[in-house]
Parts: C-alpha cells; structure tokens; sequence
C-alpha cells in the first residue's frame, strides 16, 4: 500500500540501492580540459516514506555536466547534453521497475549545472533542453541554477510559461504536488560573478527560506558533514542543524556516498554524478 502523508509527518528517505540500477555513458572534458573523459552516470533506486498521495515517485538530479555517450572528436559535432537522453531512460526504467508510477505524478528536482561542455571543464551554458526534456517525459520539473548555468531571458520566459515545469530563478517556497518545496540556487562567492551571491547575504536568505518550514529544500550547493568527512559549506550545515528536519537536495561537490544525515534529522541528498529516484515505501 502506498504511503501517506498526515500532519506534520516528513519525507524520510529509508533505503537507496547500494549498486546503479542503470548507467548512462557520457563524455566530459577531462581536467585542466586536457582532452575527454569517458564516464557513466549511475541511476540508484530508493524508498521514501511520507511521499504525498498525489506523487508516485520522485527523480533527483544535478551536475549533468556531459554531453551523451563515448564520443570521439569526429562525432562531436552536435552533441546531446547528458541531461538530454537521460528523461527518456528514466522514463523506460520506471516502466520496468515501477509500473504502477504514472509519468504525469513524478515530480522532478534539478539542482544546477545540467550543462557541460567536452572541450572546457567547468564551462558555462544554458541548460533550457535539459528542463524541457525532463518536462517532455514527467508531470512536474522543478529546480534552481548551479554556478554554470545560464538561463536566457528568452530561456527564463520559455520556462516560466511552461505547465509544469517551476525554475527558481530568486529565493522562495511554493506548493508543489502537496509539498512546501524551497529553492535557493547559485554559490557563495565574489557579487557580480553570474549565480553567485556574498556569503552572508546568501546565508540571510537560506534563513528565510528555513522559517518558511519547507518539506524539501533544492540548492546549488550543499552542506560538509564533519562526522563523514564529506565536503561543502559549514555555515549552510550549521543553518540546517539549527532547524526542524527536512529533505535538502544539493550537489556542487561530490560525495562517495549518496547521502548523510544532520544531527537534527535532515537528510541531505547529494546528487553530483549521480542520480536518485525515489518511490514510495510500503508500509506493513
């Protein structure tokens, strides 16, 4: 029997598969942008409970920065962004592994940097075909803009007048699928870098954000968590720790591990090279 949510009952995340259901190849700029790397993006299934009855699974991403399958130089001409295939593989695994979850009531949650660029580590783009991809296999696309993402205005106007799909281009809430979702994006850094934001200001509204008591927070970037020496930015852990438990969804740094636990009960998921789909837990 799906799970449901009462009062003030959370998400809470109860099992993630310890081996990839699936892996998408795609090929990325290797360091110091010294050629191509050839790497596989795993997909791991899990268990939520608390889901809302209106949402039959939830599909967690960030940092697709590829373009998809092992390309050579000759066959880099007009390359698919990583993000771009992936819906459509999604959305063929859901089929087999949970045939009850209707496409339309997944809810999708994007947290930055979705373009990459084989040529130039740590280039800068627009990731507009990654959310419309998303949106053309899944009901609800949601998310926030990582440091490299460039959102056109024409790409912010096209977003905002698609059902469906919700981009956090300011800090704020709003109500989603029965769920109280936040979004914070960019980083902390220099002002006047794109997606970037002085850190006390950028703590100032992650503050705002939390008294709001949101079910799910989506930033860019995350928390470290000391105990498992898991890198990210200190002050956001000590805001989390501070308040009521939620679900954050972040990435940005990358994690051996695809989630840890504050000492208050939040569960960070950290979704960098990886993906993570989430359906509900069966009650006994």
């Amino acid at each position: 029997m799906k799970s449901r949510r009462k009062g003030e009952a959370r998400l809470n995340v109860v099992s993630i598969a310890e081996e990839p259901i699936e892996q998408l190849p795609y090929t990325a700029a290797a360091p110091g942008s010294r050629g191509v790397t050839y790497e596989y993006l795993p997909v791991y299934f899990g268990e939520m409970l608390g889901l809302p009855d209106e949402v039959d699974a939830l599909i967690l991403a960030s940092d697709l920065q590829g373009v998809a399958g092992h390309l050579s130089a000759d066959e880099m001409h007009s390359p698919r962004l990583i993000g771009e295939e992936l819906p459509e593989m999604l959305a063929l695994l859901l089929e087999s592994y949970c045939p009850r979850c209707d496409p339309e009531r997944i809810v999708v949650l994007l947290c930055g940097d979705l373009y990459g660029d084989p040529a130039q580590r740590g280039s800068s783009g627009d990731p507009l075909p990654v959310w419309e991809a998303f949106r053309s296999h899944f009901g609800t696309v949601l998310g926030v803009a990582g440091n490299h993402d460039m959102v056109t205005a024409e790409g912010k106007a096209r977003l905002a007048a698609a059902p469906g799909i919700d981009f956090y281009g300011e800090p704020r809430t709003a109500q989603h699928s029965g769920l109280n979702i936040a979004g914070l994006g960019g980083v902390t850094g220099r002002a006047g870098k794109p997606n970037r934001m002085p850190e006390e200001e950028y703590i100032g509204e992650l503050q705002k954000l939390l008294r709001r008591n949101p079910d799910v927070l989506m930033l860019h970037q995350g928390p470290d968590v000391p105990a498992f020496g898991l890198p990210g930015h200190a002050g956001i852990r000590r805001e989390l720790s501070a308040g009521p438990p939620l679900l954050l969804c972040c990435g940005h740094v990358h994690w051996d591990r695809p989630m840890a636990e504050l000492d208050n009960g939040t569960q960070v998921i950290n979704t960098d090279g990886r993906v993570l789909v989430f359906a509900a837990a069966e009650l006994d």
